[in-house]
Formats: C-alpha cells, structure tokens, sequence
C-alpha cells in the first residue's frame, strides 16, 4: 500500500462519521453529505459533496489538450481503475471531494479516500 497523504475534506468527512456514529444525533448536511447509493460503473470516482457533482476528464480534440469538469450525473463522470489515478486527481481540484468506489456497476458505495 502506498503511504498517500490524508487529504483534509476526507479527514473531515471522515471525522463527521464517527461523531455521528458516537452521538447518534443528525448532523447538517455541510458536514455530514448525503452518499450516492450506488454507481453506474465499477471503479473509482471523484464526487464532490458540496456541489453534488463528479469529475470528468476528456480529451478535447480542438484544443488537442486534457479538460477537466464537474458533471451533474455520475453516468457521465469519469471513473478510474485504481485509487492512485483517482487520488492524482482528487488532489489537485480546488473544491472538497470524496472518492468513491463501487466494485460493479450498480453496486453499493463505499468512500475510499
């Protein structure tokens, strides 16, 4: 396992769970996001809790470079095929995100970093 660095909205999100479990009260929305229940596709996606939206990453044919996007849908966001490639990019997006795995497409949702 490679030693990443804890990225601090994953902290956060995480350190809001175990309040939540701890004290069993319901907690806002800003600290507490609602998961998505499941994925379209299996591997790992970049959701960004504050805007409920996803990354997408495409190739633009006219500007011949790589763009990257907040999407509505998870159907059209980008999904990766490992932690590290999700990570590489959830590191260097400006708005605090989750990553997001779902083993199969239509499978239940688990946050990995």
């Amino acid at each position: 396992m490679k030693n990443r660095p804890v990225r601090e909205d994953y902290r956060r999100w995480r350190e809001a769970q175990t309040v939540a479990a701890s004290d069993g009260v319901a907690h806002s929305a800003a600290t507490r996001p609602e998961l998505p229940s499941v994925l379209p596709f299996a591997g790992y996606v970049v959701w960004f809790h504050v805007s409920l939206t996803y990354l997408d990453i495409r190739f633009d044919h006219h500007r011949f470079e790589i763009v990257t996007q907040q999407v509505q849908s998870a159907a059209e966001a980008f999904f990766f095929d490992s932690l590290d490639a999700a990570y590489g990019h959830a590191v260097s997006v400006g708005e605090p995100c989750l990553i997001l795995f779902a083993a199969t497409g239509g499978a239940s949702v688990r946050v990995v970093g």
